[in-house]
């Protein structure tokens, strides 16, 4: 063999492992500690990512420099500005007067560059056909254990090239023709793997394609650079690829900590790092990452590395699977054959392109739609709304392959039985970057398949380092080795609610932290939440808060309370994540009011509420270098594994007396209802060492809301807890059953509202059949289902209970009349995404209009929602799925809290109804009581 390729499932971002190339080296450990580095926010990242808009611009505008340079210049950086607020205004080294005079340069010479290749020649041909050039494709490539995302190309692979706004070495030192053979540096290293990738996956031979780079601080003909096929480098990057690939299984097997030693800058440069760029540039920052890990407290230390070999597990087992899972894994994409995906629902095929069309008018193409012909009829798709995927084009007579095909990556925008959307993270301004394909009498159509991201994992890891270098007593409050302070002087500003009012004197009393339980329908959001708010601003005439979520879904929510109450706030993230109620608060959103950089940094400054979901604020801190936050709020805190959230509250300055950016924080959450998704097994992530035993860390999947509130418990506190009992959602016939099972500590009471008071349903239109009367006469129902009749399907659909969740939902539709309302009336939770398209499917065949914006899901997907009807669908029908559905159980003070049912009862404001085998589900003893509960009030639907 050319090459060996260690680990190939586990693909290595092409951008990542150039960048561990530079010219004083290349080690491992660099990769390693880099990711435990902050994200760069430089003046010349801002000003490389504006040339990258510049090269979307210029290809897709042949006009743009044409007559029009000074509008063509003025929206690129306009639209740029408006994407990167927060990383303009938060610059620290940023010079707008520099910047303008570079952008424009950098523009001019990008214009002549494209020009240059797009161009007709002497002959009268142009180098390349624009028509063909396609920007930010992405590819996949197991033979090369490789991913990543090209800037240009063409679709005939004549040209790959990639943009790059800084210096050439060479050029500096008028050495044009120098390709990188003696010095090899991160930008061909880059050119060679993608070139790599292009071979591997589509046999392009060594001098059929052009590889390009494109400096574009450079004027032609210098800033356009042919990059020569170097085998030995090429090699060597794979070399490189390998032994990093072989340090991440070792931190998987034997853990991190026999590696900190080595992760030194004096053994890094006995590595192979050295020379006077590595003392210069490289040297300070090793040592400012490093050096803490070295004498760290034995507590943070073991903290520290038990949780960074639970995100690197984590990582891995996202990447390459376990042995027997099933479409659970990246490496799914190519190691489960095209009829096993139909199967398991985890591909669309043969899809037609029906339109595509621009988000924004600055966007490019970027929502497509696509028709869904029939896929058969066992075809189940396991896709939901926001799902990260890949769209690609193939031959109607071959089977897709996204190893030979050209990736455009999205998320799944909406799914109907007879079409889907697709919206693309880069769209593309050339109407024919989507025909990859071109063949005499072959027809090219479309496969939709799930896609994955690495960003987590590094983001993680920089924030498990930032707890490493927090001061003392921020490490000690958040690893429970100090107890949390307290000043009983403070009082409230005023009166609020006498439901809400001894809790919130109690978060004002609290100077470290509070832990807020809030049950289902306790108006946690809605008014605790709200108080909150007011009273930290009524208080503290300066200071900044911050409200953070697990979901943009919850985000949306808290932005729906902050508007209600008249309170300004500005959002951190994207339009496409936002409800369009609130793109007007995005940060990005003030540009087009006044695009002036002081301007934005006045707003920030100046505004005194800022929203965000955690993982936004983990991949974009730089809002911290603005902001010190006297408060932060964090709702769902339940749902966040502590590397994803730790570090954020032990965020800090990086002075050598590094001071706190959060002063105080709430944690709003129930850890009754769903956690954290965890991909590895409950026993992997458990935790042995006995000094994190003895900070009640047991299990890497918990939350720090959970650990915390038991810390507190078992030291007999309750200054730090409040419990918000007055429930307004469910009524309480619905509400009885989770009270006695779950929530006895507790013991929700209705407020009451309205709904909870009424004795009648309110269902009309009875077509006087004895399931209509049931149904309108009780509010707690279990439908028994025989069964499973179709042996050769999936067990994760029941064709049975699909056939009774279509009948039911038909039968609310006719009864709620007029008052039906898709979003509102009625949802449906099923444990298997699977029996969502059955059941979509079972509609689809009643012919039943008004029921397709009905939400089906998992109840992972519907915490946090609530229905006047909630339909649960059991769905299982083998013993070992009971296992399944009960894996989030635990036990407290001898009762079993099962977390999925107490979610899917607590959605309901009016009604439940459960479908299920009875005699499989009384295996279970929660199942067991359930269901007898609801048939001693005369709520089992039995046939006659």
């Amino acid at each position: 063999p050319r090459f060996v390729v260690v680990e190939p499932d586990f693909l290595m971002d092409v951008s990542v492992l150039a960048s561990s190339f530079e010219e004083y080296g290349h080690h491992p450990l660099r990769f390693l500690v880099k990711r435990m580095g902050s994200r760069p926010n430089t003046y010349h990242t801002i000003l490389g990512n504006f040339a990258g808009s510049v090269l979307d611009d210029v290809v897709n505008n042949p006009d743009w420099n044409e007559g029009s340079a000074v509008a063509g210049f003025n929206h690129t950086i306009r639209t740029n500005f408006a994407e990167k607020a927060i990383d303009y205004a938060t610059c620290p080294d940023f010079s707008a007067s520099a910047f303008m005079a570079d952008a424009r340069r950098q523009a001019d010479n990008i214009s002549q560059i494209v020009h240059s290749l797009f161009a007709p020649q002497a002959d009268g041909k142009p180098l390349f056909d624009r028509d063909k050039a396609i920007l930010e494709p992405s590819f996949v490539c197991e033979q090369l254990g490789l991913q990543g995302r090209v800037d240009l190309m063409t679709t005939d692979f004549r040209l790959l090239a990639e943009q790059k706004s800084g210096k050439n070495r060479f050029l500096e030192r008028n050495f044009p023709n120098a390709h990188g053979g003696r010095y090899p540096e991160q930008h061909f290293v880059q050119t060679l793997l993608y070139f790599g990738i292009l071979s591997a996956n589509f046999g392009i031979g060594d001098n059929f394609s052009r590889i390009m780079l494109i400096y574009s601080k450079y004027a032609m003909p210098f800033g356009l650079m042919q990059v020569n096929n170097l085998r030995k480098l090429f090699a060597e990057a794979l070399a490189t690829r390998n032994r990093m690939v072989a340090m991440e299984f070792g931190i998987a097997r034997s853990g991190i900590e026999p590696l900190l030693p080595s992760i030194t800058a004096a053994t890094l440069n006995t590595a192979g790092l050295k020379g006077y760029f590595f003392d210069t540039f490289l040297l300070p920052e090793i040592n400012r990452i490093v050096l803490p890990l070295q004498n760290l407290d034995p507590t943070v230390k073991s903290y520290f590395c038990r949780m960074m070999d639970f995100v690197v597990r984590e990582q891995i087992v996202g990447k390459v699977g376990k042995q027997e899972g099933i479409g659970s894994s990246a490496a799914d994409l190519w190691n489960l054959p095209v009829a096993e995906k139909l199967e398991t629902g985890n591909i669309y095929t043969g899809l037609v392109m029906l339109s595509k069309t621009k988000s924004a008018a600055s966007a490019g193409f970027d929502t497509i739609t696509l028709g869904v012909p029939e896929q058969g009829d066992d075809f189940l798709p396991n896709f939901r709304r926001g799902d990260m995927v890949y769209l690609y084009a193939y031959f109607d007579d071959e089977e897709p392959d996204v190893r030979r095909s050209i990736l455009f990556k999205g998320v799944m925008a909406e799914l109907l039985t007879d079409r889907i959307v697709v919206h693309l993270n880069d769209g593309q301004q050339n109407e024919n970057a989507f025909n990859t394909l071109s063949a005499k009498n072959r027809r090219q159509v479309f496969a939709v398949e799930h896609a994955s991201s690495d960003i987590g994992t590094s983001a993680a890891m920089h924030w498990l380092h930032q707890l490493t270098t927090a001061p003392a007593h921020r490490q000690q409050l958040l690893l429970s080795q100090r107890q949390p302070r307290r000043d009983t002087t403070k009082g409230l500003s005023r009166h609020y609610n006498e439901s809400y009012d001894d809790i919130l004197l109690r978060i004002a009393q609290a100077q470290d932290y509070f832990l807020l339980v809030g049950p289902p329908g306790t108006g946690k959001t809605s008014m605790a939440l709200r108080y909150i708010v007011e009273e930290q601003l009524a208080t503290d005439a300066s200071g900044s808060i911050l409200l953070l979520s697990y979901t943009n879904r919850a985000v949306d929510e808290i932005c729906s309370m902050l508007c209600e109450a008249g309170i300004s706030f500005l959002r951190m993230g994207n339009e496409f994540s936002c409800d369009p109620r609130f793109r007007n608060n995005l940060v990005g959103a003030a540009v087009e009011k006044s695009p002036r950089l002081d301007a934005i940094r006045q707003r920030i400054v100046g505004e005194r509420v800022f929203v965000a979901t955690t993982s936004t604020l983990m991949s974009h801190p730089g809002i911290f270098r603005m902001k010190r936050f006297s408060l932060a709020v964090v709702d769902e805190a339940g749902q966040i594994t502590e590397p994803n959230i730790v570090g954020l509250l032990a965020a800090h300055t990086d002075d050598e007396q590094p001071q706190t950016l959060i002063d105080k924080f709430v944690l709003i959450g129930d850890y009754k209802q769903l956690p954290a998704v965890v991909q590895q097994d409950e026993d992997e992530t458990a935790v042995t060492d006995p000094l994190l035993l003895d900070i009640g860390l047991h299990n890497c999947r918990n939350s720090l809301f959970e650990r915390l509130i038991r810390n507190e418990r078992r030291a007999g506190r309750t200054d730090f807890i409040g419990t918000l009992r007055r429930q307004g959602r469910m009524h309480p016939d619905v509400a009885e059953f989770p009270n006695r099972m779950f929530y006895f500590s507790e013991q929700l009471i209705p407020v009451p509202c309205q709904h909870q008071t009424e004795t009648s349903l309110g269902y009309e239109t009875l077509d006087g059949d004895a399931t209509d009367a049931f149904l309108a006469s009780h509010r707690m129902v279990f439908i028994p289902s025989a069964e499973c009749s179709r042996n050769d399907l999936s067990d994760h659909v029941n064709t049975e209970e699909a056939s009774i969740v279509a009948d039911l939902l038909v039968r609310i539709q006719r009864m709620t009349a007029d008052r039906f309302d898709p979003q509102r009336t009625v949802g449906v939770i099923v444990p298997y995404r699977n029996q969502i398209a059955m059941i979509r499917k079972e509609i689809a065949r009643r012919g039943a209009e008004g029921l397709e914006q009905v939400s089906i899901d998992t109840v992972e997907r519907f915490q946090g929602s609530q229905r006047d009807v909630i339909i649960y669908s059991f769905t299982v029908h083998r013993r070992y799925q009971i296992d399944f559905l009960t894996s989030n159980s635990f036990v407290e003070d001898g009762h079993t809290i099962d977390r999925k049912l107490n979610v899917a009862i607590t959605r309901a404001r009016k009604q439940m109804i459960l479908t299920g085998n009875p005699t499989l589900l009384h295996q279970n003893p929660v199942f067991e009581a359930l269901i007898s509960f609801v048939r001693a009030r005369g709520g089992e639907l039995v046939e006659k």
